[in-house]
């Protein structure tokens, strides 16, 4: 059953006035429970003789809390007696009103799970209390041992949390630290709230992990009482332990902490091209061979088109997300919509790694694998779509496909181009002999590879590959790529147009589609691919 929750930024001392708003608020909202989530009391070297008898007031029960209400550790210290009475009476301050403490996990009467890690952050080994306003990487690090949380308090925020968020651009960050991004992200918790002096919050992200994935909501809530009057108080209703929704809300991005420090990779270090290309690798600037490359700084993921986690201006192309990879439709695909009726759009799809790198080399030991099973799970997938989309009426598929991936070690970030074509070219040999001419046509000094081991001593350095099927037959060719050569980027779109006799739509930008257009085959994209997508495949 759902709960109505309420959380509030810092009180600041301002008891009286609190706990009054919060009784006629309680009154008419009915709460479950409420959440103080930053400084209570006011600073104690400045504390009037008022703000002093209110906290004894508020300790003696004369302060009438209408609620169960939780306050958490701010960034500064308790008042004295508030700390002996917390420790004598395991933390009940008054009737209603608990401190969450330094470090602590609290199951509500409802069944919500409350994480709290509060006070200011200390590199030390200190030894505290349960109410010192200070927390240290141990604090945070032994709590992540409480495996999850429906809602995560904490005094400072999670850094990165605004990287790649399109919210409140204008406003100062606050005080933050690694360790609770670490925490955040160990938790997964369906709300992180923290404090700060203007409102934030942030767009929903997901945390990696098999479909249906976790979604958390940071919010950052204002003071109480503020004169800009900026929101102090945030309410929502939920199911505590409810599993996490089957479909992404609206503007969900990747988790910021997965995606926001990532280590800078030695292959993208001598050079990249900046440029947005809506199918292509970047890398090298077009023309003839001659002149000197233009070397420009490497493009950090908040630049770059295909990172989920930043682009959001082409999200609703996206029609399947994977734990590691992605796809959406081509933007200017090659196909025009009626290229293939039996699909119902044009079939030009993307196959990306959800995480930023320029080749599959250039992923971790440790990702790289996933990473790499999934985009062939996703292809794989996109296969079996068109071929079952395509049959006659002697159960014969008329379509196969061909995927091609530029592989540059000073490119932006990999991805995989999917497109259908007519089976009887593939199994005539006309898309491989076609790939072929064109390569030669252009001059280029290296030769197409198609032997099992040329290929795969081939991929440890840069390539162009293409990946050809058909029910029945599958054919890899690669191309090696090197610096005596500059590669044309659209290669493969050049190729595969010539085939379609499509030649003027070589380039995505001749292909300009209205955003009805892009969302209509998107959607039309999704159910397609539904029944074929790998387990690990959500749509979008």
């Amino acid at each position: 059953m759902a709960s109505k929750v309420a959380v509030a930024g810092s009180v600041n001392g301002k008891l009286l006035g609190f706990f009054a708003k919060l009784a006629g608020l309680q009154a008419k909202q009915k709460f479950a429970f409420v959440i103080v989530a930053g400084d209570l009391f006011a600073d104690q070297d400045s504390t009037s003789e008022a703000e002093k008898y209110e906290v004894k007031k508020l300790m003696k029960g004369e302060i009438p809390v209408p609620v169960t209400t939780y306050f958490a550790l701010g960034r500064r210290e308790l008042p004295e007696g508030v700390i002996t009475h917390l420790k004598e009476h395991d933390g009940e301050l008054c009737p209603n009103l608990f401190a969450l403490g330094r470090k602590g996990r609290v199951k509500t009467s409802e069944g919500f799970t409350i994480v709290a890690v509060g006070g200011a952050h200390s590199d030390g080994e200190v030894a505290n209390h349960p109410y010192a306003a200070v927390y240290t990487n141990k604090d945070a690090n032994s709590a992540k041992g409480y495996n999850d949380a429906d809602i995560l308090i904490t005094s400072e925020w999670p850094s990165a949390v605004r990287y790649a968020s399109a919210a409140g651009r204008d406003i100062k960050p606050a005080t933050s630290a690694d360790t609770i991004a670490e925490l955040c992200t160990a938790l997964k918790p369906r709300y992180h709230i923290s404090t700060s002096d203007q409102y934030y919050e942030r767009e929903p992200f997901f945390h990696a992990s098999d479909p249906p994935r976790p979604i958390t909501r940071f919010i950052s809530l204002a003071e109480f009482g503020n004169m800009e009057k900026k929101k102090w108080m945030s309410a929502f209703s939920f199911e505590p332990s409810a599993s996490p929704p089957t479909e992404m809300p609206e503007g969900t991005t990747a988790s910021p902490f997965t995606q926001g420090k990532k280590r800078r990779l030695e292959s993208q270090a001598e050079s990249f091209n900046t440029h947005r290309f809506a199918n292509g690798n970047g890398g090298d600037h077009q023309g003839g061979r001659g002149g000197k490359r233009m070397r420009r700084a490497p493009p950090k993921p908040t630049e770059c088109y295909f990172c989920l986690s930043f682009n959001q201006d082409a999200a609703h192309m996206i029609t399947a997300i994977g734990v590691q990879v992605y796809l959406t439709t081509s933007k200017g695909p090659l196909p025009l919509k009626d290229t293939y009726p039996e699909l119902g759009f044009p079939g030009h799809v993307l196959i990306i790694p959800v995480d930023h790198a320029p080749t599959l080399s250039a992923f971790s030991d440790e990702t790289r694998d996933g990473v790499t099973s999934e985009m062939i799970a996703m292809k794989d997938g996109l296969q079996k779509m068109v071929a079952s989309k395509s049959r006659n009426a002697d159960g014969h598929a008329r379509l196969g496909a061909v995927t091609w991936e530029i592989s540059k070690s000073s490119g932006v970030h990999l991805q995989w181009q999917f497109l259908p074509i007519a089976a009887s070219m593939i199994q005539s040999g006309v898309i491989e002999a076609a790939f072929v001419a064109e390569a030669e046509n252009s001059e280029y000094p290296t030769k197409f590879l198609s032997a099992t081991a040329e290929i795969a001593e081939a991929e440890k350095y840069d390539y162009f590959k293409v990946m050809i099927w058909s029910e029945g037959l599958r054919k890899d060719i690669l191309l090696p790529l090197d610096q005596s050569f500059r590669f044309d980027l659209q290669f493969g779109r050049r190729v595969m147009g010539k085939l379609l006799g499509l030649e003027p739509r070589t380039h995505w930008k001749d292909c300009p589609q209205s955003k009805a257009e892009e969302e209509a085959d998107a959607e039309i994209m999704k159910e397609a691919f539904k029944e074929f997508g790998p387990s690990m495949a959500g749509a979008a």
